[in-house]
């Protein structure tokens, strides 16, 4: 069913679309843990996430997220002459083939980072995070 969606899409709009999926990816590479650490979050400081993979997920989505709006912008620009506003989120999902795995490679690599460094026995060091 997806293909078949997938083959009626223009070939200038797929290319435009895996351009931005392919600087979303970049731009997920560039981010260290040391950038979503001093990032000076809330989720550092009010305390109620306790998992440290959540923590990490939000850290990172909160990172991601302020990256890819100018990115996301940029693209809308672009198609807004031949595609309608409403449309081009449903075309940056249906051609979103790589970047989610990408993203929870990227969280993974986070979390074990923030384990090792701001946890004891597993457990969020909140102290050691409020020393930042």
């Amino acid at each position: 069913m997806f293909e078949a969606i997938i083959e009626t899409i223009p070939e200038w709009l797929k290319s435009e679309v895996e351009q931005f999926h392919q600087t979303r990816i970049e731009m997920l590479r560039q981010i260290t843990f040391d950038e979503l650490i001093t990032n000076r979050s809330a989720f550092l400081s009010t305390g109620e996430i306790t998992n440290i993979g959540e923590l990490a997920y939000h850290l990172l989505d909160e990172q991601v997220s302020e990256r890819e709006e100018p990115l996301f912008e940029s693209l809308r620009e672009k198609l807004k002459s031949r595609v309608s506003a409403d449309k081009i989120g449903f075309y940056v999902a249906m051609l979103d083939t790589e970047y989610e795995g990408k993203f929870n490679s990227v969280l993974n690599r986070f979390t074990y980072e923030f384990l090792k460094e701001y946890s004891i026995d597993g457990k969020i060091n909140w102290g050691k995070l409020a020393n930042l």
